[in-house]
């Protein structure tokens, strides 16, 4: 965090650090909380039964609800991998800031 307010400062960039603090800490529980969803919605049986490296990628989508890093990371079409997503009952889950925690214009 002193080198992300170090750089700003050197490149003249004036930031609210305790309103970047607060968002952080928002979204830091707004994405546990998407993350805890997807561990508890996702059909467990299903994912160990499939073979390496999909069931790597359905593990790394359940902890990081990331389609196309998981497709990426483990070489698996992204269309085959949202199929396998849905199969295995992992949710989709979209993060945003409400209200009073949003920042103007967004």
């Amino acid at each position: 965090m002193e080198l992300l307010k170090r750089l700003f400062e050197e490149k003249g960039v004036r930031v609210d650090w305790e309103a970047y603090e607060r968002l952080t800490a928002v979204l830091r529980e707004e994405l546990e909380w998407a993350r805890e969803l997807r561990r508890r919605e996702a059909d467990w049986s299903y994912i160990e039964s499939r073979p390496e490296p999909l069931r790597t990628a359905l593990k790394l989508l359940v902890e990081t609800g990331d389609l196309k890093l998981a497709s990426k990371l483990c070489s698996i079409p992204l269309d085959e991998l949202n199929e396998e997503r849905i199969k295995a009952k992992i949710p989709i889950v979209v993060v945003s800031l409400k209200g009073d925690e949003a920042p103007e214009g967004a």
